[in-house]
């Protein structure tokens, strides 16, 4: 058995691979989402040049749904944290400007 950080731990499993695999894990999440969020921009600047909202909620509730279904509760929040992050910024020129996401739950 090896000591890490006053824990015993069996050998086979090594610890400081699997943390790397995390990280790797990590850096393809968070490009995902950057991703994510590039598409998202593209969808809400051609709504509402054609006078529509920045968002639409029924299309939110699906996106919530689909993440309670794969993630149960706890991807309901995460969801609600990818949306939050997608929506962009409010410029001053659009109404509600005051630097927070419209239609935020």
């Amino acid at each position: 058995m090896e000591q890490y950080e006053n824990v015993a731990v069996q050998t086979d499993f090594h610890i400081d691979s699997a943390r790397e695999a995390i990280d790797a894990l990590d850096l393809q999440i968070i490009e995902i989402i950057q991703r994510r969020q590039a598409i998202s921009l593209q969808i809400q600047q051609k709504r509402m040049s054609k006078g529509g909202t920045r968002t639409v909620l029924s299309r939110e509730e699906r996106i919530l749904d689909r993440y309670a279904t794969g993630l149960g509760a706890r991807g309901t929040a995460l969801a609600l944290n990818i949306l939050s992050l997608c929506r962009g910024r409010v410029t001053t020129a659009e109404p509600g400007a005051g630097g927070s996401p419209q239609g935020a739950r």
